[in-house]
């Protein structure tokens, strides 16, 4: 539903009071002139059709045979009011259509201003040659009431125009999302998908671009980031599985995201994309990555390199658990806070390959740290300090906690 103003013809121009003081004096040789030049319309069409081609942003946009249209109807009514003449109804919608129109060609508000305003000078121009020298100060009193006509029908021009681009950029967001929600549900392969996205997104089809996808505790810090960060860029924001997923263009060179584009901001961070054919898979990605994330305590991007572990364990399914107790199973024997001083120990020590620093992390000696995991390795068969069995304690442990939590 459109909500521009309703055009009353009687409204447009103040008629002057019953002494003939009104705010825009009507003087009887204006209604005259009014009718000379209604009826060679042509003529007034003539001269304007040319000085607003002369615009340049018209050229292209606007054919001769449209500007000819619009100006004839326009002068018709702006004739109609300044002459205090009945309105025709289609007549009245002439501004609003001419608004909503421009705005669909593509043509700058600031010129179509422009252009709706020089109906004033060639009005006045036709008035004046049409008036005798002796009858100039007359038609003076009434270039208020043709100011009037020509600022009312220009006002009305402009909201017409704005609610169009208003409604255009709506239908807009909503093809982008529609059409981004498939892409981001698809394979990637479908090519006149990707020829779709990226028209909307205006991006190259083999750009790179950065994925990145904040749980719902954290959705309004990627909102305010993305408006304030990445001005100048082109984005794209999407609810998508409960998460709302960023879609951005990386600068031209950049292997990642440039520094402070998400600091702070706590999100899943995904692998660059190559084209935007692999969007889809590195947004799956990238929402397995916040799935696991805890939004409330991350103080930035969460990476899959730092988040493979959690990432991997939630995808092994039951295999998984049968992982954690192959390695696991040994520390079982021992009390709850036993296990728990041993388990520490070892994700510290992997943490940092130092006993050293193991000892100023938990506040124990240095042979207490040793004898912890060689404590480990009698009961597990594994040795911390060995990367390969090492890693494979680290993900038994994650394994562990995924089942638990």
């Amino acid at each position: 539903m459109h909500n521009s103003p309703d055009l009353d013809a009687r409204a447009a121009v103040p008629a002057p009071g019953p002494d003939g003081d009104g705010s825009a004096p009507f003087p009887a040789e204006l209604r005259t002139l009014v009718r000379d030049c209604l009826d060679d319309l042509d003529e007034l069409v003539g001269r304007y059709v040319p000085e607003v081609a002369a615009l340049g942003d018209y050229e292209d946009t606007v054919s001769s045979e449209d500007l000819r249209d619009t100006a004839r109807a326009c002068f018709e009514l702006l004739l109609r009011l300044i002459g205090d003449l009945p309105v025709p109804e289609d007549l009245r919608a002439v501004p609003e259509r001419l608004g909503r129109r421009r705005a669909h060609q593509g043509v700058p508000l600031e010129r179509l201003l422009q252009a709706v305003r020089m109906d004033f000078r060639v009005l006045w121009t036709a008035f004046l040659e049409r008036t005798r020298p002796e009858d100039l100060p007359q038609l003076t009193r009434g270039a208020v009431r043709v100011w009037e006509a020509v600022e009312f029908h220009t006002v009305h021009v402009h909201a017409a125009y704005l609610d169009e681009v208003a409604v255009l950029a709506r239908e807009r967001e909503r093809e982008r999302t529609a059409i981004m929600g498939r892409l981001l549900s698809s394979d990637g392969r479908d090519q006149q998908l990707l020829a779709q996205a990226a028209t909307l997104l205006q991006v190259n089809v083999q750009s790179d671009f950065v994925v990145a996808v904040a749980p719902p505790e954290s959705q309004q810090e990627l909102r305010r980031a993305v408006a304030a960060r990445l001005t100048g860029q082109s984005w794209h924001l999407q609810q998508h599985n409960g998460m709302l997923v960023l879609v951005a263009r990386l600068p031209q060179g950049a292997d990642a995201p440039p520094p402070g584009w998400l600091d702070g901001v706590a999100c899943a961070l995904g692998p660059v994309a190559h084209g935007l054919a692999r969007v889809p898979d590195t947004a799956r990605v990238t929402e397995a990555i916040a799935v696991t994330m805890d939004g409330a305590t991350a103080p930035g991007p969460v990476t899959l390199v730092e988040a493979w572990m959690p990432v991997a364990a939630a995808r092994l399914g039951p295999i998984a658990g049968m992982l954690a107790d192959a390695v696991l199973t040994g520390l079982d024997r021992l009390p709850p806070h036993e296990r728990q001083r041993l388990v520490d120990t070892v994700v510290a020590y992997c943490a940092s390959g130092s006993v050293a620093a193991v000892t100023r992390e938990l506040y124990c000696h240095r042979n207490t740290v040793l004898n912890r995991l060689s404590r480990f390795t009698e009961l597990t068969g594994l040795h911390p300090t060995r990367p390969t069995e090492a890693a494979a304690v680290l993900f038994a442990l994650q394994c562990d906690r995924s089942r638990s939590s």
